[in-house]
């Protein structure tokens, strides 16, 4: 008896690994059914929760500083700068009377502030978002607060890179003037996978899930000069050593100076010696080869990758994170050897792997556009503007608002996304269109019980 009891153990944590669970808390798979609450999506639609806006801001005096945020409410009553402060995007003065940027903000958002700041003369100025656009010209400006600080102290310019102190978040450091923000300086996105592409999934999107934020260095003159990408694991289902990364399109690796505090341990992924990965045709940089191996002790804890420019570069041709991010599915062979497996790529609806990735096009993704034939995603994104990674941290460290979650959520173990959010379906059904919010804690959006 106690063999039979002992080979049934075995055959059952066999069966755990081969499917990439988590062996502390396995999770049960449970596919999909092709017949079976299919979501029927509008071509070309990318499951996109947010849009890329450009900022184009043209400025008549010889100098005035900006700052822009993002901002939902629709009253016509003026926020506060208190309201905003949590919502700044990016700020600069414009060069040559010009400043220009590309954000990224929810779809649902439908407006920005702008703040203009000449010679402490203040205007907050709200801007319809328009096919993407914001054009702004400093004749709109109305000044609504003056100040009174001294002339002589706000012209003083420490490290003479042509931006006053009063107005450079770095004084002493003629490199970087300004921040930019995705999503913003009080907000997170999220990156939420399932592990088994090109196999039909689970959907509840726990597998792996990040919370991230990116700090773009700006110059003076609003050109890129590196970036800090901010990131804590929130949720590991999978059994496997899932990496992960991030592919700069358009960026070649030799753009890179260097890259800091990456996390690998299980030696197969390849270095340049600047910190990107090799041989790849654009900037790779790969935050961790096993996210299992970013805890200390039990617990996942916030982490930062810093990346540094050779040369400064426009941020339209950087773009916004979080770029092209993909998790590096790392699977168990049938004997339960663990294998290395680079090439196995999960992406975003629709964008494509790195030049290490192989394309899997099988019978649940034979367009090979990361959208499985009942027409899943294996990959989320979504950012939101009112929490930032620490506040997640504090709130979840306070158990008498446990319940009360107003940032995206990952569904429990099998709980489609599907049923832990009563929109979802609508929302990608109708291309987009409808319920833009699903992911919010709106009344009735979602149902907290079958949340993480």
């Amino acid at each position: 008896m106690k063999k039979t009891i002992s080979n049934l153990f075995k055959i059952s944590l066999s069966i755990v690994l081969l499917y990439g669970c988590n062996l502390s808390s396995p999770e049960e798979i449970v596919d999909v059914s092709e017949t079976s609450n299919v979501l029927s999506i509008p071509a070309g639609f990318d499951f996109s929760t947010h849009q890329k806006v450009t900022i184009n801001i043209v400025e008549n005096a010889a100098y005035a500083k900006y700052d822009v945020y993002a901002y939902s409410d629709v009253s016509v009553k003026t926020p506060t700068e208190s309201e905003l402060a949590g919502k700044l995007v990016f700020s600069g003065v414009p060069s040559n009377g010009v400043l220009k940027q590309t954000i990224s903000l929810p779809t649902y958002y439908t407006k920005v502030y702008i703040r203009r700041n000449e010679n402490q003369n203040i205007s907050v100025t709200a801007k319809d978002i328009l096919n993407q656009e914001v054009n702004f010209n400093s004749t709109e400006a109305k000044s609504t607060i003056q100040t009174t600080s001294s002339k002589s102290s706000a012209d003083i310019d420490s490290d003479g890179d042509g931006v006053l102190d009063q107005d450079d978040a770095y004084p002493n450091d003629p490199e970087k003037a300004f921040n930019f923000f995705t999503p913003s300086i009080e907000g997170s996105g999220i990156l939420a996978f399932e592990d088994l592409w090109p196999s039909t999934g689970d959907y509840d999107f726990n597998d792996v899930a990040l919370r991230y934020q990116s700090v773009v260095y700006l110059n003076a003159a609003g050109l890129a000069v590196g970036f800090d990408f901010k990131y804590q694991i929130i949720s590991n289902r999978a059994g496997s050593y899932n990496g992960i990364g991030f592919e700069i399109e358009g960026i070649a690796p030799s753009q890179i100076e260097s890259v800091t505090e990456p996390i690998l341990t299980i030696d197969f992924i390849k270095l340049n010696p600047n910190g990107t990965e090799a041989g790849q045709e654009n900037a790779v940089i790969i935050l961790t080869d096993a996210i299992r191996n970013t805890r200390v002790g039990a617990d996942f804890i916030l982490r930062t990758v810093s990346v540094k420019f050779v040369n400064p570069i426009s941020t339209s041709d950087l773009g916004v994170a979080p770029f092209n991010p993909f998790l590096i599915s790392n699977l168990y062979s049938n004997t339960q050897v663990f294998e290395k497996v680079r090439d196995h790529e999960v992406h975003l609806p629709n964008m494509k792997p790195t030049s290490l990735g192989v394309l899997l096009r099988g019978k649940e993704d034979p367009d090979g556009r990361y959208i499985s034939q009942s027409g899943y995603p294996w990959a989320l994104s979504i950012i939101e503007y009112s929490v930032s990674i620490e506040d997640v941290m504090l709130r979840e460290a306070d158990t008498t608002n446990a319940n009360e979650k107003t940032y995206f959520t990952v569904p429990k173990d099998t709980i489609a996304i599907t049923r832990a959010y009563n929109f979802f379906k609508t929302w990608a059904e109708s291309g987009g269109s409808e319920y833009k919010n699903w992911y919010t804690n709106g009344s009735g959006f979602r149902n907290e019980s079958l949340l993480q």
